[in-house]
């Protein structure tokens, strides 16, 4: 038997996912065995998923990008082969610092970055601000994740985004989501939740159009048509607040504007410091919203201040809902009449409003109802309104931010805690805020950046469809400038993004592109340059978590994630943040870079980054653990260990009613904002949209439902599977293995009595055709699957040569997508992924 020289476990952090669960590596002999769970990292428990244990197979994939290379053929496009050749990486970054170099001297604006890391991005960020350009994109995420989800829970928790809360929600109305199933945000931990939380008999209902994991795992599941989940959501505030009198009156009244007074204009009425009033219904008077002393602020009735006659928000928005009756929503959603009266009276029962329990010692109001939602809910052109409609159903009963309902995941930290904006709002903590603050809105003006962002003033995000529409229109917006060097990593456009065509258009007019990937990926075809990068088990990425991701909401601890290489990189691969201090070296903008860096991770003497002298990667990330957290956690610590774990009192785990800053339920900067727009866009001969901007919600229909005729009579949705991340995991060998085993993974799922009625049956090869593009694959029939619908799970249906275990698998769907502003929604930049299709067998 060969005697083992070496055998030693590293904690790290997985990247199969955004979770950040903590992991241990087992290397033997220089080769990683095995990886398992951490059982002293307070995320994972010592589990692990298929995804974090296949890590493996992405380490040793023998497709991995391992050397540089350069183009030789100048022609770019679907298809075109780029000619590749190697070159090393001394000639490789010499040429990266002549375009960046040329560019920063013209104008450092026209850098663009485009990808997410979504464990260690803070340092792509800080980079371009030193170089001079602000233009940091989050590539596909910005499609496949959620401007609308974003926008809403800064909106409503100052957080990056929310989770139910698992430890005591007893009824948990799940509307294109799929929390607790191993879908989503911290995926391991709200698995265990969930199944500790249905172990004691809490309720879980879904809304969703197919049958999915959670879906099915739930007590309940109700098919709805697609892209109606506002309507849903505006029938269940009807019948709460207007047929069973059930809403949290002291919730409303303390935490949100909807005491606020509202003119005939539809604007707040204000007091002469430009403070909105309320009516206090003790004193018979108007105060200020932030008076001293306020007994008992009106939520309905009609009062006259200085003249004007005005409402409460909650009046208004009361009478707004009364048109979504059961049987109007049931029209739009299909989802029967009485089921809608059904959940609204089970969903406001379950509220108990008026209940409190005592935590640790603390009072808190109790409020175990609440619906939780993401993309699934949010990726429609009218998305912003369904997730505020949604979210404001939470508002109504009181559960945003206390026991039993929707938590932020990082509402408060030991970091910062949201402050209080214009008119009393809840305002995200720096610390927290990870794209802009949504509240009270940006100047609208004529756009300066390709992404057009200035047209999208209460936007949280910067949208890829945007910059399509930006850079393909560049004098159509009097733009001064678009990309003309652009790095891409951690991210693939063509296969997450647009629709490929309308993509390649995009990436075809930047004349310098690097790519930092592990693979030869769709989008590595159009760059001019391709750098290895290095797999996660072999990059230190120091503190994965800080900025919103893989931490955990209600009352679990914080715990500030670490991952470390355990093994070199293979081949000539490098990490792709040594590439940036090489880069920042070359470019003679290393103390700028350290400047930045020092100012946001609030770094100061004797644990800050010296501006004179060139530190190392590891040398940086000691500082920064140093500065954070005492001599004491050092680098070596955090190697050791892997995780550190701090109490959290329950106060930060239930905050909202030690918050000041309030929510909105009536979205009067939206209206402000909406005029500013409009008259703008008119100076600028522009036709905009902006019937969106009203500060009370509705459910709108997507453009699918204005098409009519040529047999396109069905929805193509996708869906999230527990067992792919994105496009990055089809590559991987053992997931691949289970896809193809899998009776959904790779087909088009589709009603069994639709596709009886087409003449088709399961198995039977099919072409899925919109007026954007077609794809192709196999029939998977089945009753769980709304009868108006064909579902396409995830991002398959890679094309690249250089990634032969993806290439051919499953279904590419957003192949399908429509693009341009019309599948833009016009609050979030959010692209519309509401699909109007039809199906046909393909010939022999």
């Amino acid at each position: 038997m060969k005697q083992v020289a070496e055998d030693r476990w590293v904690p790290t952090t997985c990247l199969m996912c955004y979770s950040c669960c903590g992991v241990m590596v087992q290397v033997i002999d220089g080769v990683v065995v095995d990886i398992r769970g951490n059982p002293d990292h307070p995320h994972s428990q010592g589990k692990i998923c298929a995804k974090g244990k296949a890590g493996i197979m992405g380490l040793y994939d023998p497709y991995r990008l391992t050397k540089p290379l350069k183009r030789t053929n100048p022609e770019k496009g679907l298809g075109v082969d780029p000619g590749w050749e190697m070159i090393s990486w001394e000639d490789a970054l010499d040429l990266m610092e002549e375009k960046l170099r040329k560019v920063k001297a013209e104008d450092a604006r026209k850098f663009f970055q485009l990808g997410l890391d979504f464990q260690t991005d803070l340092y792509r960020a800080a980079f371009s601000s030193a170089f001079g350009s602000g233009n940091v994109l989050p590539g596909p995420s910005s499609y496949y994740c959620g401007p609308a989800v974003h926008m809403t829970m800064y909106l409503t928790t100052g957080a990056f985004y929310v989770e139910p809360d698992l430890h005591h929600c007893q009824y948990l109305l799940m509307v294109g989501n799929q929390e607790g199933f191993m879908v989503n945000k911290n995926a391991l931990t709200a698995t265990i939740r969930m199944a500790e939380l249905r172990a004691k008999g809490a309720r879980i209902v879904s809304v969703d159009p197919v049958c999915n994991v959670g879906a099915s795992k739930a007590d309940e599941w109700i098919p709805i048509r697609p892209g109606t989940d506002a309507a849903f959501a505006l029938a269940l505030i009807n019948e709460l607040v207007n047929e069973l009198g059930i809403y949290d009156a002291q919730f409303i009244k303390s935490y949100t504007n909807g005491p606020y007074l509202v003119g005939p204009d539809g604007l707040f009425v204000r007091d002469s410091l430009d403070k909105p009033f309320l009516w206090d219904t003790v004193e018979v008077c108007p105060k200020p919203y932030d008076a001293a002393e306020i007994k008992d602020p009106a939520l309905l009735g009609t009062y006259q201040v200085n003249g004007v006659e005005c409402r409460p928000a909650f009046q208004l928005l009361k009478e707004h809902v009364k048109k979504y009756t059961p049987e109007a929503a049931s029209e739009i959603t299909t989802i029967p009449a009485e089921t809608i009266r059904r959940i609204a009276r089970e969903f406001g029962e379950a509220a108990r409003i008026g209940s409190t329990i005592v935590l640790d010692g603390v009072e808190f109001p109790y409020r175990p109802a609440t619906s939780c939602w993401t993309r699934g809910a949010a990726a429609h052109k009218h998305g912003g309104l369904a997730i505020m409609s949604l979210q404001t159903l939470n508002a109504i009963v009181g559960s945003i931010d206390v026991p039993g309902g929707t938590l932020g995941n990082k509402t408060v930290t030991p970091f910062g805690r949201p402050g209080v904006a214009a008119d009393g709002m809840i305002y995200p903590s720096a610390n927290e805020l990870i794209h802009l603050p949504p509240f009270p809105g940006r100047d609208v003006k004529a756009p300066e950046t390709p992404t057009l962002i200035e047209l999208f003033p209460v936007s949280s995000a910067l949208g890829v469809h945007t910059l399509e529409e930006g850079m393909l229109n560049q004098e159509k917006f009097g733009l001064p400038y678009i990309p003309e060097v652009a790095i891409r990593l951690c991210s693939n456009m063509m296969m997450s993004g647009s629709n490929p065509v309308r993509t390649a258009e995009v990436l075809k007019k930047i004349p310098f592109m690097v790519s930092i990937s592990i693979y030869l990926d769709e989008t590595a075809q159009f760059a001019d340059l391709v750098l290895p990068d290095a797999h996660y088990l072999e990059a230190l990425g120091a503190f994965v978590n800080i900025k919103g991701l893989g931490l955990a909401s209600g009352p679990s601890p914080y715990y500030w994630s670490f991952r470390q290489p355990v093994l070199r990189p293979k081949g000539e691969a490098r990490p792709w943040i040594e590439v940036y201090l090489e880069l920042a070296d070359r470019l003679d903008m290393r103390e700028d870079f350290y400047v930045v860096l020092n100012t946001w991770l609030g770094l100061k003497p004797p644990n800050r980054l010296d501006t004179k002298k060139r530190h190392t990667w590891e040398e940086i990330v000691d500082i920064w653990a140093k500065g954070w957290f005492g001599p004491e956690h050092d680098l070596k610590w955090f190697q050791e260990k892997g995780v550190l774990v701090q109490e959290k009192k329950i106060e930060d785990a239930y905050p909202r009613p030690f918050l000041k800053g309030r929510l909105p339920i009536y979205l009067e900067h939206w209206q402000r904002k909406g005029q500013e727009l409009a008259e703008v866009t008119e100076k600028m001969g522009l036709e905009w949209d902006t019937s969106d901007y009203k500060p009370l919600l509705d459910w709108k229909p997507c453009p699918a439902y204005e098409e009519k005729g040529d047999g396109y009579d069905l929805f193509a949705v996708n869906y999230k599977l527990t067992f792919h991340n994105f496009s990055n995991t089809p590559e991987n060998a053992w997931l691949n293995e289970i896809g193809e085993h899998h009776l959904y993974c790779y087909k088009l799922v589709i009603n069994a009595d639709t596709a009886a009625r087409k003449g088709i049956r399961d198995g039977d090869l099919v072409w899925v055709e919109s007026r954007a593009g077609k794809v192709k694959g196999k029939v998977k029939a089945s009753q769980c699957i709304h009868p108006e619908v064909v579902a396409i799970a995830g991002t398959f249906g890679h094309w690249s040569d250089a990634m032969p275990i993806a290439k051919g698998k499953g279904v590419h769907f957003n192949s399908l997508l429509h693009y341009g502003l019309d599948y833009v929604d016009m609050i979030t930049t959010g692209q519309d992924a509401c699909v109007k299709v039809k199906v046909y067998k393909v010939k022999d």
